[in-house]
């Protein structure tokens, strides 16, 4: 009866630390999510082709977080200002 309670007790335990944990990718997956759209609107003004300003606003929107792959590994994108 001891280990059933002890198991339960466990099983709380370890399924409110997923919880947290999941919460908190969560969160963090939303912050660079609104990050990404708005350096995506910002690199309007900067440096690279139409077609990779579509593009990085179309990842920003449906792929949040993934759009820094784009924005570190496209070489030209969003580097400078545009004169």
């Amino acid at each position: 009866m001891a280990d059933s309670v002890n198991e339960d007790q466990n099983e709380m335990q370890n399924n409110s630390r997923s919880k947290t944990i999941l919460f908190v990718v969560f969160i963090i997956w939303i912050v660079l999510g609104i990050a990404a759209f708005i350096m995506s609107i910002i690199c309007f003004g900067r440096s690279g082709s139409s077609v990779q300003h579509v593009v990085g606003l179309l990842l920003a929107i449906f792929l949040g977080p993934f759009f820094w792959i784009f924005y570190f590994f496209v070489p030209g994108y969003c580097k400078r200002l545009l004169s």
